[in-house]
């Protein structure tokens, strides 16, 4: 009768040894699940703060419409914010002039175009956000910019 209570000692202590295993488990998925939802959810608002960067490089370009740059390339690193940046509540912003053109992409043609390309970065460091942006501006009459090209950077870019 007394190895019979040991016998059935042993056997609970091993299925509460593996109810345990099975509850840190379940705890350990639990933990990485919330740390993915809070990844995503810091780079979707990194991607609305960048949009609204955008936004607010749009308002720029309409006040004062930068003179044509002498080299028209991206910003090399525009994670790093290298170069000449405006600061916006939410990110920076840099504008650039890339000249005239009468071929602008879904534009009429023949008509003629200044483009204009709009880089912005979110202000978060963990889940920064690039957005890059080319707005048509017809060059005969003062019209709002239209966005002819729009693409997000990203850190191999």
């Amino acid at each position: 009768m007394s190895r019979q209570r040991g016998m059935v000692l042993l056997l609970s202590l091993i299925l509460s040894l593996l109810l345990a295993l099975l509850a840190a488990s379940a705890l350990r998925d639990a933990l990485i699940e919330t740390r993915m939802t809070g990844a995503m959810t810091d780079g979707l608002q990194a991607f609305e703060d960048a949009e609204v960067v955008l936004l607010a490089g749009v308002e720029e370009l309409q006040r004062s419409p930068p003179d044509r740059c002498s080299d028209c390339q991206p910003p090399p690193r525009p994670h790093d914010l290298q170069g000449q940046w405006q600061k916006v509540k939410g990110g920076y912003f840099h504008l650039q002039n890339l000249g005239e053109t009468d071929r602008a992409a879904h534009m009429p043609e023949g008509e003629r175009f200044t483009l204009y390309r709009i880089t912005a970065v979110s202000q978060q460091l963990a889940a920064r956000q690039v957005l890059e942006a080319v707005y048509a501006v017809p060059t005969a009459q003062a019209q709002a910019p239209q966005r002819i090209l729009w693409r997000q950077r990203l850190r191999g870019d």
